[in-house]
């Protein structure tokens, strides 16, 4: 494979043998190469200026500056990285807040091989990669918000929210014009005014909305 073509990814973690496994299972991959390393958050910012991953692979829990700080301070940069957050539980409140501030993906630290090669893959694509399962264990870990007529989602029109639906079950672009007999195009274009509506940042944080709002469940 052509090395311009591959995925450069950031590892962020205060571990060396983290760092030095999550290498390994990643340039396993043929179209994944890890092209820098830091060791706590406050490194993060100066290694993307740098280097210019397309994905950051983020612990959450760190000495100095937590992985949630630095995800905040990555998504005031004009083009930011994706960032997948790295957690030794399934869910708890920082994926919570990772989640919220801008993180496409999130993993335990005790995932396959396979699944941090997939999830850098699927952010890299620009698209999302979550379970069903895990929004729900999200929105079972915090407290319930508003009833939907009171949410967000009342901003929306009733297009956007079957997009909505469709899309927080993980469906493709591909998928939810499928279903709803649109074109692809249309559907970037319901969901680009969704995201702007619910102030979110991506798939993640609008589907965590969908399951908050009782509009999946």
């Amino acid at each position: 494979m052509d090395a311009d073509s591959r995925i450069t990814v950031l590892i962020v973690d205060n571990d060396a043998w983290v760092r030095r496994g999550m290498k390994d299972i990643l340039e396993a991959a043929p179209d994944i190469v890890v092209v820098a390393e830091a060791e706590d958050g406050d490194q993060v910012a100066a290694k993307v200026t740098r280097f210019r991953p397309h994905v950051v692979l983020m612990d959450l829990k760190m000495a100095r500056v937590g992985g949630l700080e630095a995800t905040r301070e990555l998504m005031t940069m004009s083009n930011p990285p994706k960032v997948i957050a790295m957690t030794a539980f399934d869910v708890d409140d920082m994926v919570v807040q990772a989640v919220e501030a801008g993180a496409h993906s999130f993993l335990s630290k005790d995932a396959a091989p396979q699944a941090f090669q997939q999830a850098v893959r699927v952010v890299a694509s620009d698209h999302s990669l979550f379970s069903c399962d895990s929004l729900r264990a999200i929105v079972a870990s915090t407290p319930r918000r508003q009833a939907p007529d009171q949410t967000p989602l009342a901003s929306l029109t009733e297009r956007e929210r079957e997009v909505l639906a469709i899309l927080a079950t993980g469906a493709a672009n591909s998928v939810i014009a499928e279903r709803l007999y649109l074109g692809e195009t249309t559907v970037k274009t319901h969901i680009s005014s969704l995201f702007a509506k619910l102030g979110v940042p991506n798939r993640v944080g609008a589907s965590l909305i969908a399951f908050r709002c009782g509009l999946v469940t």
